[in-house]
């Protein structure tokens, strides 16, 4: 027996022990012990019997107990009990026992009443579960409607739904009716009306007798029925009531306050089922409004597919016949021009003898009107290439200083002509920035021969030059930004502009007044070309004029900027320029018995007779062909040094002949230059040119390529000289001996100053760079080494001790090739970074791999420094990516150069097709690309990098055929910013060590970390 059931004895059998009993004995925390009374027929003992309890007829039997209930009222009972039991038992009579008996009788009420609302409960959650397993809104509110039903006892009941549109209701559901009763017709609500009411008020209406309702007596549908009380419950969901739950009797009844509880929970679940019921239709009738939609714009689209894709081809054929109809018009054009002006030049300079003064005068008169017709056709041409999207930027690194002196040199006899002074005002020292210096050139032409032009005699025109890297936005120390502003402006004392002409002069061929192009000369589409290359640069253009007030031209570009200089402004006359161009010789000179042999192949005799001249004037042997099988046999049986190659000539094109001259191994190494009007360097550069020229044939620009090509050429006849500058003398001999048993000449100098006397004086291919240094640092050595003209091109591996900070690598931007740290510098790692150095193309000014058709190396140091410095302002992360083709040497020895400039080719297409707007893929060495993901993880990267593996993997390159299956395949590794490193160095560390050790365990891997560990599949 439990210790805690509490024992009670009661004292009398009468009426009072009866009810006591009847309380008492359904408590299960209870054990009535005994009940006592000398009466043998007292009421209480027949039900005691029936319940097993023990029956005494005097007190002094009554076993042990906690309580004992007198409810005899005699005292003589009460004394007789106080001296049988002792102390601890509780001895309750009178009041006290009549208190007992209530507490106990409201306690059994209580929890019979929560009994019945746990059933309630578990009735509603039931119901609610059965709600959530039916999509039917009949059903729900049909299973609704029974709970209420059977909740209150009511014989019938109805749900009713309410239409807002309409403002009526509808029977849904309806139980205990006859037929005729649940096809009524929807009812409107009348105003005033008992379902007004119930709207309004929204809380249960209760109708114990509808006789005594006057709004309900008078319904004869409920009357048919026989209807006499009903309840009905607002379906509530938030603010609005979307039905009305009836239950029904058919005689008067009460329905009390549970059951009006009960019936509010079975409507606000009602609502919700309601509710959940609707959304469920609606999406069913969208989703099949959906399907329709979609057959129809199936349809639709196809249709307009296909009209769109027979649009697109009328275009591309339009846009195809318009760029053949410039490509031919330029040929029938330059071509006469071509010998117009270069005869007309050499008849001036007297090739072929003295001239007297009126012939000189005339040959000056058509050579200027072929250079005017010159400069119309190429405007016009340069408006369609833009237009077209065909025309790009050559970035280079450009002294600005420099190449204005140049720009004013050729000025200066036009403004002397036109008795017009001319004026610069420059920063003095505006850093090494990048732009594209022939549109530089040609932007500035364009505004200063305007200016000198529309000025009057006696006049002034002004070039002001500001440079400005705060423009950048704020900046620190330790963090640059990359990009600073070039403003020029051209002032002028001329005629000016009026406002409303100002609006009109960007437009092509159009000028400030239609008198203006009767008297001053010009063909309407220089500022609109101007307007069109400093759009192409990022930057902008505008005017500030006034009619006879002069005008103001101020264009402004974004420029790559290498180190800060303090502004000091100073005004130099440009009447006497610092540069002087060197006079031509008045005849040929003669051309060695052993000189380098150049074939030239044009169709056009008078562009032949030009071409020799020019290249016999230069110093080299000249041979002909006029055809391109003429071409083909020439080039095999004379072995020329270099190929001058036209375009557009009978029968077989000049791309046909370069692309038959790249695949046969007797002509593939010979060096070919495209000498054409069509402009299309793409297409040379793809099929295997190793330059480029565009007629009329500039003879400057002709000799400074053969200087370039010859240099190149001799180079590889001798053997690779590095200059090794290190203060520390130990390291100038490790240089020396492990350099020297690899086959390179090795010179060193011990300092600065001593580097760049013998960097000058020996001309080496390669210099290596410590940056630590006394006196003369590393840094400055770089920057006067790269503005020396003989030592500019020359690649720099630069040595450091410590990791450079962002400025001191901004510092270093465009001046060197290579950083490697000394801690991580091995015999193996310096001849790994020579062999690559000697790979790239030592006299490339630009940063564009002409091979890949790709960025070069050097662009993706800029940008790295440039999206790391961003990534760390922004909180983003980013990913390195480097590709290492397998057995590229192998290819190279099987196939040739005609197949592996193919193949660098389109890997390098392969990379481009795969890039996002602000992403970057470079051809970083021989047979290394390199790509930068900005705002990257490593899922992201490895989506692209296996893409990019899988598409080299299987695509069938030319000349695989002797590789091992499956042909040419690619290693790749990854690097995440900042996970893997902070700096470029440390990324591209991280690359090339994993790389290292993915090839070494085998082809067509991919290496990257995750979780601390190094992943190699």
């Amino acid at each position: 027996m439990s210790s805690n059931i509490f024992r009670i004895a009661i004292i009398g059998a009468g009426r009072g022990g009866e009810a006591l009993l009847q309380v008492l004995q359904e408590d299960s925390d209870i054990r009535i012990v005994a009940i006592v009374d000398a009466r043998v027929d007292a009421p209480a003992l027949k039900q005691a019997a029936l319940l097993s309890i023990p029956i005494l007829h005097a007190v002094e039997g009554i076993p042990a107990c906690d309580m004992v209930i007198n409810v005899t009222g005699c005292s003589d009972v009460s004394e007789r009990l106080c001296r049988y039991f002792s102390s601890d038992v509780e001895i309750m009579e009178g009041k006290a026992a009549r208190f007992f008996y209530d507490q106990m009788c409201k306690r059994k009420a209580e929890k019979k009443q929560i009994e019945q609302m746990l059933a309630e409960f578990e009735q509603l959650n039931r119901i609610g579960r059965h709600l959530n397993t039916t999509d039917s809104l009949s059903r729900m509110l049909k299973l609704v409607l029974q709970e209420a039903m059977q909740v209150t006892g009511s014989p019938a009941g109805t749900v009713s739904l309410y239409d807002k549109r309409s403002r009526s209701l509808s029977l849904y559901a309806a139980s205990g009716f006859s037929d005729s009763f649940g096809h009524q017709d929807r009812w409107v609500i009348r105003e005033g009306g008992l379902t007004e009411r119930i709207f309004s008020e929204r809380k249960p209406f209760v109708v114990p007798d509808i006789a005594d309702s006057e709004e309900l007596a008078l319904n004869s549908m409920l009357a048919e029925e026989g209807v006499q009380a009903l309840v009905a419950v607002p379906l509530a969901l938030g603010t609005e009531t979307v039905g009305i739950l009836y239950v029904n009797d058919f005689a008067p009844r009460e329905y009390d306050e549970n059951h009006l509880c009960i019936l509010d929970l079975l409507a606000n679940q009602a609502a919700h089922a309601i509710q959940k019921a609707r959304l469920f239709e609606t999406i069913e009738q969208e989703k099949a409004e959906l399907k329709s939609l979609n057959e129809h714009l199936e349809a639709r689209i196809m249709e307009r597919t296909a009209d769109l894709t027979s649009a697109n081809e009328a275009l591309t054929r339009a846009n195809q016949a318009k760029s053949q109809f410039i490509s031919n018009m330029s040929h029938e054009l330059r071509t006469p021009l071509t010998s117009i002006n270069g005869f007309s030049e050499f008849l001036i300079d007297g090739f072929v003898g003295p001239l007297n003064e009126t012939q000189t005068k005339y040959l000056k008169n058509i050579n200027i009107s072929g250079k005017h017709l010159l400069e119309l056709i190429n405007g016009i041409l340069d408006l369609a290439k833009i237009e077209a999207g065909k025309m790009t930027l050559k970035l280079e690194k450009v002294d600005v200083a420099a190449l204005l002196d140049e720009i004013l040199l050729v000025l200066q006899g036009y403004a002397t002509k036109t008795s017009v002074r001319l004026l610069l005002e420059c920063d003095a020292a505006i850093p090494g920035i990048v732009l594209d210096r022939t549109k530089f050139k040609q932007i500035l032409y364009n505004l200063c021969s305007n200016a000198i032009k529309f000025s009057p005699q006696g006049g002034e025109v002004r070039i002001v030059v500001d440079y400005n890297n705060s423009a950048a936005g704020q900046h620190n120390d330790d963090e640059l930004e990359s990009y600073a502003r070039l403003t020029v402006a051209i002032h002028d004392e001329g005629i000016g502009i009026s406002p409303e002409d100002q609006v009109h002069i960007f437009n092509p061929f159009e000028q400030a007044d239609g008198s203006h192009s009767r008297n001053y000369e010009g063909t309407g589409l220089g500022l609109t070309l101007t307007q069109r290359l400093v759009e192409m640069h990022g930057g902008s253009i505008e005017v500030n004029s006034a009619p006879d007030k002069g005008s103001c031209f101020v264009f402004t570009l974004p420029v790559e900027f290498m180190q800060k200089a303090p502004v000091e402004k100073t005004i130099m006359p440009a009447d006497k320029p610092e540069l002087l161009l060197q006079p031509m010789h008045n005849k040929p000179l003669a051309v060695e018995p052993d000189a380098p042999v150049i074939m030239v192949v044009d169709d056009d005799a008078h562009s032949l007779e030009i071409s020799t001249l020019y290249l016999s004037d230069a110093g080299y042997r000249v041979c002909h062909a006029m055809n391109g099988d003429d071409a083909l046999l020439v080039a095999r049986k004379k072995r020329p040094f270099l190929i001058l190659l036209d375009v557009m000539m009978p029968g077989k094109d000049g791309w046909e002949v370069l692309q038959e001259l790249k695949i046969d191994a007797d002509t593939s190494d010979i060096p070919v230059i495209m000498c054409t009007v069509s402009e299309n360097e793409e297409l040379g550069i793809a099929l295997g040119a190793t330059d480029y020229l565009s007629k009329p044939i500039n003879r400057e620009l002709l000799a400074s390529k053969l200087k370039t090509l010859s240099k190149g050429i001799h180079r590889r006849h001798r053997a690779m000289h590095v200059l090794a500058i290190d203060d520390d003398e130990s390291i100038r001999e490790l240089y020396t001996a492990t350099l020297t048993a690899q086959g390179y000449r090795v010179h060193t100098a011990g300092n600065g100053p001593d580097g760049i006397s013998l960097a000058e004086s020996v001309e080496p291919d390669i210099i290596i760079l410590d940056l630590m240094m006394p006196g003369m640092d590393g840094f400055e050595v770089a920057e006067r080494l790269k503005r020396q003209p003989r030592t500019q091109n020359i690649p720099i591996i630069v040595v450091t001790a410590r990791e450079l900070a962002v400025a001191e690598r901004v510092r270093l931007m465009g001046h060197i090739e290579e950083c490697v740290s000394k801690e991580q510098f091995t015999r193996e790692r310096l001849i790994d970074e020579i062999r690559q150095i000697e790979s790239i193309y030592p006299y490339q000014a630009g940063l564009k791999d002409n091979i890949s058709g790709l960025l070069n190396h050097r662009y993706y140091q800029i940008r790295l420094n440039q999206e790391i410095s961003r990534a760390s302002r922004n909180s983003e992360k980013m990913a390195c990516v480097v590709f290492d083709l397998d057995g590229f040497s192998r290819f190279s020895e099987m196939a040739g150069d005609a197949y592996v400039h193919s193949a660098l080719r389109k890997v390098g297409s392969f990379m481009m097709n795969n890039l996002r707007g602000s992403d970057i893929a470079t051809r970083h060495r021989v047979d290394e690309f390199a790509m930068i993901l900005t705002r990257t993880e490593l899922e992201g990267a490895l989506l692209v990098v296996n893409r990019l593996k899988n598409m080299i993997e299987t695509y069938p390159f030319p000349g695989e055929e002797g590789l091992d299956k499956p042909g040419l395949t690619t290693s790749a590794a990854i690097s995440l910013y900042p996970v893997d490193g902070d700096t470029p160095e440390k990324l591209i560390t991280a690359c090339h060590e994993r790389i290292h050790k993915a090839k070494a365990s085998g082809r067509n891997k991919l290496a990257y970390e995750k979780n601390g560990g190094l992943v190699i599949i």
